[in-house]
C-alpha cells in the first residue's frame, strides 16, 4: 500500500510538472538562429485567437535564413503562437510593431514560441544586429553548451565556448587563432 502511495505521489507530482512547464534549452540567441529554420525581421499587422492559439497576420520585411523554406509555405502571413504556457506561450506582439524572430515551420506555416527569437526591432542590442548580419550563421559550427547539458570538465576542444558570463546576443565565435572565443562581452 505504501509503494502504491508514493508511486501515485511522484506520478501526480510529474503529470503536473509536464502539463505546466516549458523548458528552453538554447539560451543564447546564436544557438537559437542557428537552430531555425526561418529568421525574419516581421511587422506585425494584426491577430485573431481562439483558445488554444493566437494567430499572428504579418509581413515579413527582411530575411536572416530561410527565404527557400519561406518561399514553399502554403500560408505566408499567418504567424501560429501558443497561449498555454505547457506549449511554451502566451506569445504577446504589439500590433504595429516591427520584431526579429525565428519561426519553425509545420504543416505549411509559420510557428513560434517563447523559445525562439522574438526581440522588438527597437530595443535591438547592437550584438543581436551584427549576429544576424552573418555572424552567428558564420559561427554555427562553435559548440556553446545547452542549459541542460553537464558541466564540461577538463581542457575545452578549439570548437567549444563554454558557459559565458556575456549576454545572450554575444557571439561565440573563431578568433585569429582557430579557437572559438566569446566576442563582444
Amino acid at each position: 500500500m505504501r509503494t502504491m502511495m508514493m508511486y501515485s505521489s511522484f506520478l501526480v507530482i510529474c503529470l503536473f510538472a509536464m502539463s505546466e512547464q516549458c523548458g528552453c534549452p538554447a539560451p543564447y540567441t546564436q544557438q537559437i538562429v542557428c537552430g531555425s529554420p526561418i529568421v525574419v525581421k516581421a511587422n506585425i499587422e494584426s491577430f485573431s485567437e481562439n483558445f488554444y492559439v493566437k494567430n499572428y497576420e504579418i509581413s515579413v520585411t527582411k530575411f536572416y535564413q530561410g527565404k527557400g523554406m519561406y518561399d514553399t509555405l502554403s500560408n505566408k502571413t499567418t504567424l501560429v503562437t501558443p497561449k498555454g504556457s505547457y506549449m511554451c506561450g502566451p506569445v504577446v506582439l504589439n500590433v504595429g510593431s516591427s520584431y526579429f524572430l525565428s519561426v519553425s515551420v509545420y504543416g505549411g506555416k509559420m510557428h513560434h514560441n517563447l523559445c525562439q527569437l522574438q526581440v522588438e526591432a527597437s530595443s535591438a542590442s547592437n550584438k543581436l544586429l551584427v549576429g544576424l548580419a552573418g555572424k552567428y550563421q558564420e559561427n554555427c559550427d562553435c559548440e556553446i553548451p545547452h542549459m541542460y547539458d553537464p558541466p564540461q570538465f577538463g581542457q575545452r576542444s578549439n570548437n567549444q565556448c563554454g558557459y559565458s558570463p556575456c549576454h545572450y546576443d554575444t557571439v561565440c565565435a573563431r578568433d585569429g587563432n582557430g579557437q572559438c572565443n566569446w566576442h563582444n562581452c
